[in-house]
Protein backbone atom coordinates (compact mmCIF):
# COMPACT_ATOMS: atom_id res chain seq x y z
CA UNK A 1 0.00 0.00 0.00
CA UNK A 2 1.46 3.61 -0.85
CA UNK A 3 2.28 5.75 1.54
CA UNK A 4 3.30 9.43 1.72
CA UNK A 5 5.18 10.74 4.75
CA UNK A 6 6.09 14.59 5.48
CA UNK A 7 9.50 15.30 7.05
CA UNK A 8 10.11 19.10 8.20
CA UNK A 9 12.80 20.45 10.59
CA UNK A 10 14.31 23.94 11.75
CA UNK A 11 16.98 22.79 13.56
CA UNK A 12 20.48 21.96 11.62
CA UNK A 13 18.18 21.02 8.67
CA UNK A 14 20.34 19.43 6.23
CA UNK A 15 22.29 17.38 8.16
CA UNK A 16 19.22 16.40 10.33
CA UNK A 17 16.96 15.34 6.92
CA UNK A 18 20.04 14.15 5.66
CA UNK A 19 20.40 11.62 8.41
CA UNK A 20 16.70 10.79 8.82
CA UNK A 21 16.38 10.25 4.80
CA UNK A 22 19.11 7.65 5.78
CA UNK A 23 17.31 5.64 8.21
CA UNK A 24 14.04 6.12 6.75
CA UNK A 25 16.06 4.60 3.08
CA UNK A 26 17.07 1.08 5.87
CA UNK A 27 13.60 0.88 7.27
CA UNK A 28 11.35 1.92 3.95
CA UNK A 29 13.77 0.32 0.72
CA UNK A 30 12.82 1.80 -2.53
CA UNK A 31 11.21 5.07 -0.84
CA UNK A 32 12.14 8.18 -2.65
CA UNK A 33 12.10 11.74 -1.76
CA UNK A 34 10.90 15.04 -3.14
CA UNK A 35 13.08 18.49 -3.05
CA UNK A 36 13.70 20.58 -0.15
CA UNK A 37 11.21 22.99 0.39
CA UNK A 38 11.88 26.28 2.65
CA UNK A 39 8.56 27.21 4.92
CA UNK A 40 7.45 29.28 7.14
CA UNK A 41 6.18 27.82 10.74
CA UNK A 42 2.84 26.74 10.61
CA UNK A 43 0.84 26.17 13.61
CA UNK A 44 3.40 28.06 16.09
CA UNK A 45 4.98 30.74 16.62
CA UNK A 46 9.24 30.46 15.66
CA UNK A 47 11.21 32.81 14.20
CA UNK A 48 13.14 29.79 12.52
CA UNK A 49 12.12 28.78 9.07
CA UNK A 50 11.92 24.80 7.88
CA UNK A 51 12.95 22.88 5.22
CA UNK A 52 10.02 19.85 4.71
CA UNK A 53 10.00 16.99 2.07
CA UNK A 54 7.41 15.02 1.19
CA UNK A 55 8.46 10.95 0.47
CA UNK A 56 6.54 7.93 -1.00
CA UNK A 57 7.10 4.14 -0.57
CA UNK A 58 4.82 0.94 -0.27
CA UNK A 59 4.27 -0.49 3.15
CA UNK A 60 1.82 -3.46 3.82
CA UNK A 61 1.19 -2.19 7.59
CA UNK A 62 -0.02 1.58 8.90
CA UNK A 63 0.67 0.63 11.97
CA UNK A 64 4.23 -0.50 11.67
CA UNK A 65 4.93 2.41 9.76
CA UNK A 66 4.02 5.30 12.24
CA UNK A 67 6.05 3.48 15.11
CA UNK A 68 9.09 3.33 13.00
CA UNK A 69 8.44 7.19 11.39
CA UNK A 70 8.27 7.73 15.58
CA UNK A 71 10.99 5.72 16.61
CA UNK A 72 13.37 7.57 14.00
CA UNK A 73 12.04 10.93 15.81
CA UNK A 74 13.51 9.98 18.86
CA UNK A 75 16.80 8.48 17.69
CA UNK A 76 17.28 11.94 16.02
CA UNK A 77 16.87 13.76 19.53
CA UNK A 78 13.21 15.23 19.48
CA UNK A 79 11.46 15.22 22.90
CA UNK A 80 7.98 16.54 23.77
CA UNK A 81 8.90 19.94 24.99
CA UNK A 82 11.04 20.77 21.91
CA UNK A 83 8.00 22.56 20.33
CA UNK A 84 6.84 24.72 23.13
CA UNK A 85 10.75 26.35 22.35
CA UNK A 86 9.66 26.88 18.67
CA UNK A 87 12.47 24.08 17.93
CA UNK A 88 11.34 20.83 15.76
CA UNK A 89 14.89 18.46 15.30
CA UNK A 90 12.62 16.17 13.16
CA UNK A 91 9.41 15.92 12.38
CA UNK A 92 7.95 12.77 10.48
CA UNK A 93 4.36 12.10 9.99
CA UNK A 94 2.50 9.46 7.81
CA UNK A 95 0.34 11.69 5.55
CA UNK A 96 -1.32 9.43 3.61
CA UNK A 97 -1.84 5.91 3.43
CA UNK A 98 -3.76 3.52 0.13
CA UNK A 99 -5.15 6.88 -0.55
CA UNK A 100 -6.69 7.54 2.92
CA UNK A 101 -5.35 11.13 3.95
CA UNK A 102 -4.46 11.07 7.47
CA UNK A 103 -3.41 14.52 8.07
CA UNK A 104 -5.84 16.90 5.90
CA UNK A 105 -4.55 20.25 7.21
CA UNK A 106 -1.23 18.87 6.13
CA UNK A 107 -2.32 17.42 2.88
CA UNK A 108 -3.36 20.89 1.75
CA UNK A 109 -0.29 22.56 2.19
CA UNK A 110 1.54 24.18 -0.89
CA UNK A 111 4.78 22.22 0.24
CA UNK A 112 3.17 19.06 0.65
CA UNK A 113 1.13 19.00 -2.76
CA UNK A 114 3.66 19.83 -4.77
CA UNK A 115 6.30 17.38 -3.26
CA UNK A 116 3.36 14.71 -3.97
CA UNK A 117 3.02 15.86 -7.53
CA UNK A 118 6.94 16.19 -7.98
CA UNK A 119 7.14 12.11 -6.93
CA UNK A 120 4.02 11.12 -9.17
CA UNK A 121 5.72 12.92 -12.00
CA UNK A 122 8.86 10.72 -11.45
Amino acid sequence: KKCFIGLGSNERTAAQLLAAQSDLRRSFPGIVFSRLVRTAPVGFDSPRMFYNQVAAFYSAHASQVRECLKKIERDHGRTPDDKARGIVKIDIDLLCYDGEVLKPQDWQRGDVREGVAELASS
